[in-house]
């Protein structure tokens, strides 16, 4: 079976469980700590894959990540982490939590937005940009911003799944190319 099917059906019993709970939202802001610790703490999927590391110490890993250990997590994402790790799914997790925040965002009519430049940009011209978005997209803007020197100048933003790349780097990247493909003929 595809890992995005089986990712969705398992987001999308969730956010049902969620919503009969009346903890969707908690259920949200809870995924989007663990895509992201999914994603930049390797250790974490190391130990959710060892096959010597019992169920519930991976459920109570989970927890953890998601909570730093300061409070409990949801139940419905406590009864989920038992679900998907009893079924062996732990590897699909990140696929998981992806496919959960976009259908609460669906579900929610939040636009997620991301903006990346090179330097700071002042709060004024932040608010011009959001105030330009809000005009064309309808729905609660859900804002990032971050600031990424390796753009070199320009900016790159993100719309709900549209990229916009206005950065100097990919600019540059775009010539280079071209410049090797006009030599490539040439000889």
């Amino acid at each position: 079976m595809n890992t995005g099917t089986v990712s969705v059906r398992y987001a999308k019993a969730l956010l049902q469980y969620a919503v009969e709970l009346g903890q969707e939202e908690k259920v949200y802001a809870e995924m989007q700590i663990l895509s992201l610790r999914l994603t930049h703490v390797h250790a974490i999927r190391e130990r959710l894959s060892d096959p010597t590391v019992s169920d519930d110490a991976k459920c109570i890993l989970l927890e953890t990540a998601v909570t730093d250990g300061k409070e409990p997590a949801s139940q419905a994402l406590s009864k989920f982490f038992r679900l998907v790790i009893g079924s062996g799914r732990g590897d699909m997790l990140v696929f998981m939590a992806t496919s959960y925040m976009d259908l609460y965002r669906k579900r929610n009519g939040i636009v997620p937005v991301q903006l990346i430049t090179a330097a700071p940009v002042g709060d004024e011209r932040r608010e011009r940009l959001k105030q330009l978005i809000e005009t064309v997209e309808h729905g609660t803007l859900e804002w990032t911003h971050l600031v990424d020197p390796r753009l070199e100048g320009g900016f790159v933003l993100q719309i709900d799944g549209y990229r916009l790349d206005a950065s100097v780097a990919s600019r540059l990247q775009r010539i280079r190319k071209e410049l090797i493909e006009k030599n490539n003929r040439i000889i």
